[in-house]
């Protein structure tokens, strides 16, 4: 925005000459002037003393339908565990 404000052109001409969307470029200086942007942001730094442990890759969430029998299980998951969850189920229906 202050690239476009400086060189002084219309918003057509800057946008043709940035190659972008004449669009876009409107619709940002819609959104930077709703949101009360009136210039930069001054940036902060924090330093990080600890690392997180960040989630397994493979983690998530399994659900199941068996039997009308709703099965949700989070996290990792061993394959035979949930082989045995299963023949159970399977074997109550």
């Amino acid at each position: 925005m202050d690239a476009w404000k400086s060189s002084g052109l219309s918003c057509r001409a800057y946008a043709a000459k940035a190659g972008i969307n004449q669009r876009t470029l409107t619709w940002w200086k819609s959104k930077l002037a709703s949101a009360g942007a009136t210039g930069p942001a001054s940036a902060s730094f924090v330093e990080v003393t600890e690392q997180l442990a960040a989630p397994a890759a493979d983690a998530g969430v399994i659900e199941l339908d068996v039997g009308g029998v709703h099965v949700r299980v989070r996290g990792r998951v061993e394959a035979e565990a949930l082989a045995r969850v299963l023949d159970v189920l399977e074997a109550r229906g």
